[in-house]
This record gives structure tokens, C-alpha cells and sequence, in this order.
């Protein structure tokens, strides 16, 4: 039984970046992007105002004498003033710098005299208010680096370039497939030992939120020539399959029995982790294979730990940015691992603290829909409240 490093370390090495393709800037939300972007525009493009106020000399706002208003800059075309000495030019926000002003003085900070004059109030310094060309990028400085998720902001800023699309990594095409007679689609009745399938749902909403991804749903009855046929085709056609269910060893588990019958050889079957026992995962071609657990819980945790960083490599992600994000947190209780295996805890974080909270049992689903964190414990491994561990955020 593998180690759950162990078994990382083999499928990110399988795993491969996915092509790139070019998208308009509307569509490219959540992909990462495929290689570096320079700004060829500065930000600000010219010297401008970061107040309503009157462009000045900084130095004649310490005479307190009236400075004679001569002219109004507004935002947008640049009028080209100068500004002589004891003068003032009323100016807007991003509005043009006048030539001869290096300073803005606040509306708030002068007071009007004799209809066309202001007397400073508060004087300024030099440079003062005054937003400069390329402060805040300038050209030939790297805005986007290849691996970056772009963000709404990231795409603002490339917008702020005139681009109109940009290269990105392809979207990945992730088949979730749930199999089991006792599961029913939302909508029907249940029968007397049918249950709901929830882990569609909840695969699905992971993968979309972590990945971009174009989903097939498919759900399969415990029927070993319908589970083969239906990997022969989603195999061929997708990135990632992902199966919820019978990769265990009971008389109908035919998920392992159909990847042999494809000629596929799992890499690895089983993880030494809790909850997530049974997991396996398989290659056929570019298409990576995750038999995950069919307890929910075991399914989300393997899901977190396993199948999200390999999405994230796939998806061009830096490998700083490949492995799931923890944070130090404080516990508010003594806890304890009386396990052989490593214990992933649900619990919740509120202000840096983890509470567990409800059923740590594979089959609880409602406790971790209240949390919002996993705590990994080492097997046999106890700690006690106040003290500070890791705790990765869902």
C-alpha cells in the first residue's frame, strides 16, 4: 500500500500540461494562462491627477498669496496647458498633467477668492497627488506569467493593454462517472435500500470549481460489460475519468475487472489514508483514470488530496501552485488519531481556529457540508488545544 506521497508522486508524474489555444479575453475566466505576458502599455499612460483639485507649483502653496485660475483640464483630451508661475489650473481626476505643475492641491484644501483665485489652505509637496507614467506598470513589465489562473483582476489588467484574447491552457473534457444499483438520480422515488447519488453532484461542482471543465455525466449499474463499454468509449474521448464507486474488491465491484478487460493496468490500487482506503488510478493514452471511494466523504477527501492537484497540473498550473493551499490554524480541542493510517478530521475555521465538527465516518456527508477545512492527522498521532497545525481549506 502506497503512501499518500508516494501515490501523488506517481500520478503527477503521469500527468502532462494539455494544449494551448487562444480565447477571447471574455472567455478565458479560470483558465491558466500558457505563456508570459508583457505589458507594451504603461499604467498610467501619461502624468495625471489622483484628485479633484488645482494643478500648482508645490512651492507657491507655502505663500499663501492668491494663485490666479486660469484654465480647467478635465479628464480625457489633453488641452496641452502649461502653467506659469503663480498660477493654478483646475484639474480632475486623471486628467492630464499641465506642463510647468508638479503637484495637485485637494478642492477641499483651497478657498476661492476674488471669483477666480484660490488661496492655499494646506500646502502640498512636490509630486503630490500627481499619478506618474508607468507607476504602476511599465513597458516590457511581465503583468501575466505562464501558469497564472486568470482572475477578473488579472484580466482587467489585460485589458488595460487594448488585448483582445490571449493563449490559455485548453479546458479539460472530465468524464464523472458514478456506478452502484442502489443509486437513483434526483427526481425519482427511491425504492427500500436506494439511496440518492450525491457524489455526481458533488464531483461535478469540484471539478467546475477548480478547473474549468467540460463535464460528462454518465451513472452505470453494477454490470461488468456495461462498465466496460462505457470506459472503452469516455476513455478515448476524455481527459479525466473520474469513478465514484466499485474499485473495492466485493463480487460487485466491476470497475478494476473492466480496466483489466480494456487491457488497462492500474498504476496503483489502494492509498495508506483515512478516509480513501480504496483508490485507484489507471492511464489509457492521455486519458488519466481515478477510481475514487463511493462513501462521499472518502470521495471528496481522495478528490482533494489526489485529483485536484493532478487538474491543476493538466491545466498548466506552476508547480508552486499544483499542490491544495493550507493555513496554520490553532485547535480549540484535544485530538487524536488512534489509527494505522493517516486521518484527514472535517471541521470548520473560523478567526484561524479548527473546530472538528460532526461524524468523522466516511458515510457522514452533512458534517462536511458544514465545514470548510481538512486536518490531517498522523496515525497514532495526538495533539492538543493550542497548539497550531495545517489545515487545508475547501
Amino acid at each position: 500500500m502506497l503512501t499518500e506521497q508516494e501515490a501523488l508522486a506517481r500520478i503527477l508524474e503521469k500527468v502532462s500540461v494539455l494544449s494551448s489555444r487562444r480565447v477571447p479575453l471574455s472567455h478565458a475566466l479560470l483558465h491558466r494562462a500558457a505563456r508570459p505576458v508583457l505589458a507594451t502599455v504603461a499604467l498610467p499612460g501619461f502624468d495625471n491627477s489622483a484628485m479633484d483639485g488645482y494643478a500648482v507649483r508645490a512651492a507657491e502653496t507655502l505663500t499663501k498669496r492668491p494663485l490666479k485660475v486660469i484654465a480647467e483640464q478635465a479628464a480625457g483630451k489633453d488641452l496641452v496647458l502649461a502653467l506659469p508661475s503663480e498660477c493654478a489650473i483646475r484639474i480632475f481626476t486623471g486628467a492630464p498633467m499641465p506642463r510647468g505643475a508638479d503637484a495637485v492641491i485637494m478642492q477641499e484644501d483651497v478657498q476661492l477668492v476674488e471669483g477666480s483665485s484660490i488661496v492655499c489652505i494646506e500646502p502640498v509637496e512636490a509630486e503630490e497627488n500627481v499619478r506618474f507614467t508607468g507607476c504602476d506598470l511599465f513597458v516590457g513589465q511581465k503583468m501575466i506569467d505562464e501558469g497564472d489562473l486568470l482572475t477578473p483582476a488579472k484580466l482587467a489588467v489585460l485589458a488595460t493593454q487594448g488585448l483582445t484574447e490571449i493563449e490559455v491552457i485548453s479546458s479539460p473534457k472530465i468524464a464523472i462517472v458514478s456506478t452502484g444499483d442502489e443509486l437513483v438520480m434526483a427526481g425519482r422515488p427511491l425504492d427500500s435500500g436506494q439511496i440518492y447519488n450525491s457524489n455526481a453532484v458533488m464531483l461535478e461542482a469540484l471539478v467546475k470549481q477548480h478547473a474549468n471543465a467540460k463535464v460528462t455525466l454518465a451513472h452505470y449499474p453494477d454490470d461488468l460489460t456495461t462498465i466496460t463499454e462505457g470506459l472503452r468509449q469516455l476513455t478515448c474521448s476524455h481527459d479525466f475519468v473520474l469513478l465514484s464507486g466499485g474499485v473495492s474488491v466485493g463480487d460487485h465491484d466491476c470497475v478494476k475487472p473492466a480496466l483489466a478487460a480494456l487491457g488497462i493496468k492500474p498504476e496503483f490500487w489502494r492509498v495508506k489514508i483515512k478516509p480513501g482506503k480504496p483508490l485507484l488510478f489507471a492511464q489509457a493514452g492521455r486519458c488519466q483514470i481515478f477510481g475514487l471511494p463511493g462513501n462521499p466523504v472518502s470521495a471528496f477527501v481522495t478528490y482533494q488530496v489526489f485529483v485536484r492537484p493532478a487538474l491543476a497540473k493538466a491545466t498548466g498550473a506552476s508547480e508552486s501552485s499544483i499542490q491544495s493551499a493550507t493555513v496554520a490554524v490553532t485547535l480549540s480541542q484535544n485530538l487524536k488519531n488512534t489509527g494505522d493510517r493517516p486521518h484527514y478530521l472535517r471541521g470548520k475555521v473560523i478567526a484561524g481556529v479548527f473546530t472538528q465538527l460532526g461524524s468523522q465516518q466516511s458515510h457522514a456527508l452533512f458534517g462536511l457540508s458544514q465545514g470548510n477545512a481538512l486536518l490531517r492527522l498522523e496515525a497514532e498521532e495526538e495533539r492538543n488545544a493550542g497548539e497550531v497545525l495545517e489545515a487545508l481549506i475547501y
